[in-house]
């Protein structure tokens, strides 16, 4: 597959690469390898699952396994690899299984799936089979049982929440991939030309680098046209509509209640739907007019519910409807950026204009081999062409959180840092710098190259780099052993330190230079990483904990040995200046 050839950078994940794309492609993923670092589970005891993903804001879980033909001309996938997800499922859902049964990435993974449908914060369950070839009937047919396995297990561990909880099996072929894939270059994937049948006439409205056609449209047409196009008719996002629950809370459940039980108001209550389109035609005094091409950017989820309501039961449901047309890319990508709701605006988007952002983006400007959107996303085409210097506004929060103390808000509370003003400002003010963020930045990924190395060397580990490799293999322990590493700064460097903030490599220095200096530090003190592993739990730091108490024992630990690494911690130091404070306004 061109797609995945032309990314380099996930060369490393071997038989995995394939599922890691499809994963970055359907979320939307900035920094995967942060994601796969805590999502990957292929181990010895992986019990048929390669990847375990959460994704926290949107309440979706994915459980994934990958499978790649030598020859991509080969007819279907071998359909008992994705019949192995019903194996996968009965693992990981049932919280009993003892704890040696399962490899220590999955045993952790699976404990905070559990955790998070035990307490309502996982509402989708989608468990995908990944393949380079083109759609099988066979893998189809399979996936449905997958599904009804999936949606049974659910039901028998988590009686109270398995009403709550959608299960959907998706088979993720080449052709499934390639659609993803185009959605990242062009919002318009559905290029048909339509008749609409407009319900109590029409109206345009103009504005600079658009022109806009309103009507109101049957739900029954929107209906057949979800029949026809599913997921493409969404492709500004492949993520499409999320599930109903059966809830008075969930939105979609709601939606398709009222056009059943109260078609007249269905207008009234919903907000409608506002799709992209390449051209519109439309006569004077006409009841219909032509689209040529379609994507919804707002209203997936009322398309979605309704497309679960029996179409003769539409018959009287109208749906406000807006059709948008524009050639300039920046006003496209806004479109989409600003009425997506299966994008919703990003906490860190309010951000975006922030003063503080701007002035980040400036010095970044200013540093070797490195790019930093503070806060700002791409635009669609982004995703194909991501820069492999890219460091993404999340990761650079979370590596802040980290190494100023707070791992648990960096693993599990990264929202908090770009809603909460009190937050924000705790990490993001006068005392940030572009070269600190590299500098923290190049500790998280120094971390993550060490599990990394830990893994490849898994056969040849003893001792104290066992100990290691196991408590890395939580989740959020890498955010929780940077934090450690960094609580040892005035040690490693021999001197008092009042600001951790105004730490840096310089001016000079790029993150994969950066990430080269903090190297032998990591190595050196992550050999004491299984301190910090109390040994109980499936990730590494709970929400609800303080993990100061095991901060304070691995520092004392690194004062232990501080004449055995002496020669390593003068080496670093040496690379390490300390920025001026900010001038204090007049």
């Amino acid at each position: 597959m061109e797609m995945l050839a032309a990314r380099e950078d996930l060369a490393e994940y071997g038989g995995n690469a394939l599922a890691l794309l499809a994963l970055e492609l359907r979320f939307g993923i900035d920094d995967l390898r942060t994601v796969a670092d805590e999502a990957l589970t292929d181990d010895e005891k992986d019990r048929k699952c390669d990847l375990l993903f959460i994704d926290k804001e949107m309440g979706t879980a994915v459980v994934a396994q990958a499978y790649s033909a030598d020859d991509p001309e080969k007819s279907e996938p071998p359909s008992n690899k994705a019949a192995d997800l019903n194996t996968a499922l009965t693992w990981i859902l049932d919280g009993q299984v003892p704890d040696e049964q399962l490899g220590d990435k999955l045993r952790s993974a699976a404990s905070e799936l559990r955790q998070g449908i035990a307490d309502g914060d996982v509402s989708v369950l989608e468990v995908w089979f990944v393949h380079n070839l083109t759609d099988s009937e066979n893998v189809a047919q399979e996936l449905r049982q997958v599904e009804s396995t999936a949606a049974a297990l659910v039901k028998m561990h988590f009686a109270d929440q398995a009403a709550q909880v959608e299960v959907r099996a998706m088979q993720v072929s080449r052709d499934r991939l390639e659609s993803w894939y185009r959605s990242t270059s062009t919002a318009i994937l559905v290029g048909d030309e339509f008749d609409v049948p407009a319900q109590s006439g029409w109206f345009t409205e103009s504005g600079e680098g658009w022109n806009a056609i309103c009507t109101s449209v049957s739900a029954a047409w929107l209906h057949q046209l979800h029949e026809k196009y599913t997921d493409q008719l969404f492709s500004a996002n492949v993520r499409g509509p999320i599930p109903s629950r059966r809830s008075r809370g969930n939105i979609n459940f709601l939606i398709g209640e009222t056009a059943q039980e109260h078609p007249q108001r269905f207008w009234a209550y919903n907000n409608g739907i506002t799709a992209l389109v390449h051209e519109f035609e439309a006569e004077d005094g006409a009841d219909h007019f032509k689209i040529t091409g379609i994507a919804i950017v707002n209203g997936a989820q009322t398309t979605g519910a309704l497309a679960r309501v029996p179409v003769a039961d539409l018959e009287d449901v109208d749906v406000l409807a807006r059709f948008v047309k524009s050639t300039d890319p920046q006003i496209i990508d806004d479109i989409i950026r600003f009425n997506n709701s299966q994008n919703p605006i990003r906490p860190s988007d309010f951000r975006s204009r922030d003063p503080h952002q701007e002035r980040l983006r400036q010095e970044f400007d200013d540093l070797p081999d490195v790019t930093y959107l503070g806060a700002r996303r791409g635009g669609q085409s982004d995703v194909a062409k991501k820069p492999s210097n890219y460091i993404s506004s999340d990761t650079a929060a979370q590596a802040l959180a980290a190494v100023h103390g707070n791992p648990v808000t960096a693993y599990h509370d990264l929202r908090l840092i770009w809603e909460r003003d009190d937050t924000y400002s705790t990490y993001f003010g006068d005392h940030t710098s572009a070269t600190h963020i590299v500098f923290s930045f190049a500790l998280l990924r120094a971390v993550q190259d060490l599990k990394a190395s830990l893994v490849a060397r898994e056969g040849e580990l003893t001792g104290n780099d066992k100990d290691a490799l196991a408590f890395l293999r939580k989740r959020g322990a890498t955010f929780l052993l940077v934090s450690a590493i960094a609580s040892t700064l005035d040690t490693i460097l021999n001197r008092a330190i009042p600001s951790l903030y105004r730490l840096s490599c310089g001016a000079t220095v790029s993150p994969t230079r950066a990430v080269e200096i903090w190297t032998p530090i990591v190595t050196a003190l992550g050999a004491l990483a299984g301190g910090l592993d109390e040994g109980n739990g499936g990730t590494a730091i709970q929400r609800s904990e303080d993990p100061s108490a095991r901060i304070t024992a691995f520092q004392r630990s690194v004062a232990a040995i501080k004449a055995v690494l002496d020669p390593t911690f003068k080496a670093f130091a040496m690379h390490v200046v300390e920025d001026k404070p900010p001038a204090t306004p007049a």
